[in-house]
């Protein structure tokens, strides 16, 4: 699945709705230290019941939260992995389970890890970056970059059954994210700084944003990553080291 995000434009009325923006949550979760979860999205007009899935595999072949609720805001215990990715959606029906009014949501993620020292919240058109072992190291970008996510699927192993006849496949899924600064999205020294440091001296960390999606649904996105190459920036004129331009590449681990 490949998708482009502009930080500048979004449609107001979306794909899935009409929806009532007024309902959009404007900061998203995307790191819980506790296991009462929030989840919540803007409300489609017509929609009796919305059926929401959480899984902690990004193809949501098992699921361990699938219910159908009357309000547009979901809240439940997770008692699953601690320190670990989650991916959600949800979609609107007339009907509890029947008469869907659209397809399912894109989908959202968070992160559960009841040893973190505290919680991330992001802002509506937001992107960050922080520490995997110490949230309190954080940076918050000062542009929104044009972005595109690519999810690659990787099978990790293959083996058949003792008798040859079932062939069984392990897959899991990583994203690749970039993020591309040009145009009116520039880098200024500060940010390059903080690029820099978060390549050479954490190595791996979080990587979050949350987007009005293609389709006008709020959807928090968080990802462990690293940087595929190091930083590399140009000048975006002559003269001026201040203001650079680039793409940064980061892909899941």
């Amino acid at each position: 699945m490949t998708y482009l995000m502009n930080g500048g434009m979004w449609n107001s009325q979306p794909w899935n709705g009409p929806a009532n923006l007024l309902t959009i949550a404007g900061d998203m979760k995307v790191l819980y230290n506790q296991r009462m979860i929030d989840l919540n999205w803007g409300t489609i007009d017509g929609a009796n019941f919305y059926q929401v899935q959480v899984s902690l595999f990004p193809d949501f072949r098992s699921c361990f939260v699938d219910v159908p609720v009357s309000e547009s805001d979901y809240q439940f215990t997770d008692a699953q992995t601690d320190d670990m990715k989650r991916y959600w959606r949800w979609r609107p029906s007339v009907s509890s389970g029947a008469d869907w009014l659209a397809p399912w949501s894109d989908v959202g993620h968070y992160w559960l890890d009841t040893g973190a020292a505290g919680e991330i919240e992001v802002p509506q058109h937001q992107w960050v970056m922080f520490d995997e072992n110490d949230v309190t190291d954080i940076y918050w970008f000062e542009m929104f970059p044009m972005s595109t996510t690519v999810s690659k699927n990787i099978f990790r192993f293959q083996g058949r059954n003792r008798v040859g006849t079932l062939l069984s496949e392990f897959l899991t899924v990583k994203d690749d994210v970039t993020l591309m600064f040009g145009g009116a999205q520039y880098l200024n020294h500060p940010q390059l700084d903080e690029f820099e440091r978060f390549n050479n001296t954490k190595r791996t960390f979080f990587l979050a944003n949350y987007i009005i999606s293609k389709r006008g649904e709020p959807t928090p996105h968080i990802w462990k990553v690293e940087f595929v190459q190091d930083p590399a920036f140009t000048m975006i004129a002559a003269g001026r080291p201040d203001l650079l331009r680039g793409t940064l590449n980061f892909t899941e681990v």
